[in-house]
């Protein structure tokens, strides 16, 4: 997804703590400055294969995977 790599000098997979996607988000924006607003601006999440349009308050742990899509833009 090179909209939100580009706020990560590339890298694709990264490890952060947080107990909810929220939480997660708002540890990458303060190490990648401007991509928590990226990923909050209509992104959809992938979390555990299972996609949630809204993933602010879902759960998570050590184990979960989450994957971030911008949204999409055309007809």
């Amino acid at each position: 997804m090179a909209e939100h790599r580009r706020f990560t000098g590339g890298e694709a997979v990264l490890e952060v703590n947080g107990a909810t996607v929220g939480a997660v988000i708002n540890e990458l924006e303060v190490r990648f400055p401007g991509l928590g607003a990226a990923l909050r601006a209509g992104s959809s999440a992938g979390i555990n294969g299972e996609i949630h349009a809204e993933p602010e308050f879902v759960a998570v742990n050590p184990e979960t995977t989450i994957y971030f899509v911008a949204p999409l833009a055309g007809g």
